[in-house]
């Protein structure tokens, strides 16, 4: 098992129930309950993020049903002012561009490169693209993260991490 080496941005708020394993960059909001493990390379987290409950972000090695093959997972990355709402999956070396979101219990593939301003919804993981990044949708971003930097510590413990 590696070595826990978990790094968070000054602005970062992480809950103590969040559960985090391996190498993680955090520059983001994480609510109670998220699962982050990186047992095969890094995960970097940008900023300004919106990580909501149950998420599950994982990159391990992963055994395919064929025998004797293993897909060995490199690393993930999240950009900027993203939201990855509550049971959604992030999987293996997903690539996730900036102001995207993930809706709710929506999966990625394990090794997908998802573009800027792309909204996955529905039962199946449907994608489609936002033409622009309203001046309204990103105040109203704003106006969240700094309700949730204000809530989450008055009612959940907070993880003690390192600064990067």
């Amino acid at each position: 098992m590696s070595r826990n080496r978990i790094t968070a941005g000054p602005r970062a708020v992480i809950c103590q129930e969040t559960y985090l394993q391996g190498e993680i960059s955090i520059g983001t909001v994480l609510h109670p309950q998220c699962r982050i493990v990186s047992e095969k390379g890094p995960i970097y987290i940008g900023k300004n993020n919106i990580i909501e409950e149950n998420v599950v972000i994982f990159n391990k090695v992963l055994m395919l049903k064929k025998p004797n093959f293993c897909s060995y997972v490199e690393g993930a990355h999240i950009g900027n002012n993203n939201i990855v709402e509550a049971r959604a999956k992030v999987l293996g070396t997903t690539t996730i561009g900036h102001h995207c979101i993930i809706g709710a219990a929506c999966a990625t593939e394990v090794n997908e490169t998802i573009s800027d301003m792309t909204v996955v919804y529905g039962s199946k993981s449907n994608r489609r693209q936002q033409s622009e990044v309203f001046p309204t949708q990103a105040a109203l971003h704003a106006r969240h993260l700094d309700y949730l930097r204000e809530v989450l510590p008055k009612y959940n413990h907070l993880k003690k991490l390192e600064n990067i």
